[in-house]
């Protein structure tokens, strides 16, 4: 729910919860290395032991880590709520409840520490605009990439094909409601380009592979989609492209019915054989493509070259925090931290300890 783009740092974490709709959610605070991730991660598998379903929110800038824990039976979310993705209470200890994990920390043992703690935060954030410009640089070359195919497109042949395709697949079910929810399926971590197949193999039994090896194609089918999606009032989750995050969708899935439509090209092949895939190369107008192949040619290769060194500023980030990880674990009573996870398990699950 959160993304490295063009832009900085991009988060959907206003998608976590509705604090109209009775939703408790716990915000935790604390510096790198406090246990964050972990108390997530054990109040998710409390969670599935006891048969509930979770979504896991993972992290842009350390794919292994948890950003977010989602139970939506019980209307509860449990979130990092540190920079960069910063949650402001709207009904404070009515709706959303702030633990904070620096209590259980040693002032002293920081302190003894502190240039250097400085020293390397400062490393750490210059390393993330590094990262940004980068993706900034590469951002430009998607934009004139996307007029450029604007120019080829055959838009009448693809439109008679999506209206077959969606009266075909998209017939609404009885729990449809037009809930639209966005996250991001993929994302450009300190590993290189990081993409969940989980999410769309374990909750999708038909998966319609839209082929589209000139990237812009793809973004014009799935926007028709979503437009029909809409006036037929499907439940539908949009996976947005950390290119262009407000604009661009890569993917939609749509739970209630059991699909997903996804897109294929170099940057998310897909590793799984799917029930159909549908090639956009039959939406192009090849003399015209001809003019700007070569153009096309170049700006790719450029982009991902430009991707390539973002996700290098990346790593570097990735060590510095891991680095900073370290002076904070040595300061930490994770005796206090567990138990205060147990309280929470407690809250949530309305268990007692004693029985």
């Amino acid at each position: 729910m959160g993304a490295n783009t063009p832009k900085g740092f991009y988060s959907l974490f206003n998608e976590l919860y509705n604090p109209y709709d009775d939703w408790n959610m716990y915000i935790i605070k604390g510096g790198p290395g406090t246990g964050k991730s972990s108390l997530m991660k054990k109040i998710k598998k409390y969670a599935a032991e006891n048969n509930y379903k979770t979504e896991m929110i993972y992290c842009s800038s350390d794919p292994l880590s948890l950003d977010a824990v989602i139970i939506p039976e019980l209307k509860t979310a449990i979130a990092d709520g540190t920079s960069p993705h910063i949650i402001n209470p709207v009904f404070p200890g009515v709706c959303e409840h702030t633990v904070d994990l620096s209590e259980y920390w040693n002032k002293d043992k920081l302190k003894t520490n502190s240039s250097e703690i400085k020293r390397i935060t400062s490393d750490n954030s210059d390393f993330h605009k590094q990262s940004i410009k980068y993706l900034k640089a590469a951002g430009a070359i998607d934009n004139e990439l996307k007029n450029i195919s604007d120019n080829f497109i055959k838009k009448e042949k693809a439109d008679r094909f999506i209206s077959r395709l969606c009266d075909k697949y998209l017939i609404p079910s009885d729990n449809d409601t037009g809930i639209c929810k966005k996250r991001f399926l993929s994302a450009v971590t300190p590993i290189g380009i990081t993409i969940h197949f989980d999410s769309i193999f374990n909750t999708c039994e038909r998966i319609i592979n839209i082929k589209d090896n000139n990237l812009y194609i793809s973004e014009y089918i799935l926007n028709k989609i979503k437009e029909y999606a809409e006036n037929k009032k499907l439940n539908r989750i949009l996976c947005m492209c950390p290119m262009n995050p407000e604009n661009k969708i890569d993917h939609i899935i749509f739970p209630d019915l059991n699909l997903a439509f996804f897109t294929s090209n170099i940057y998310h092949p897909l590793i799984k054989k799917t029930d159909i895939t549908y090639t956009c190369k039959r939406f192009i107008d090849e003399d015209k493509y001809s003019e700007y192949k070569n153009k096309i040619y170049f700006l790719r290769k450029a982009k991902l070259e430009l991707i390539g060194e973002s996700v290098r500023c990346l790593e570097n980030a990735k060590k510095t925090h891991d680095l900073l990880e370290s002076y904070y674990i040595a300061a930490m009573d994770f005796r206090g931290v567990s138990e205060i996870t147990d309280n929470i398990i407690d809250e949530i699950f309305n268990v007692s300890r004693e029985t």
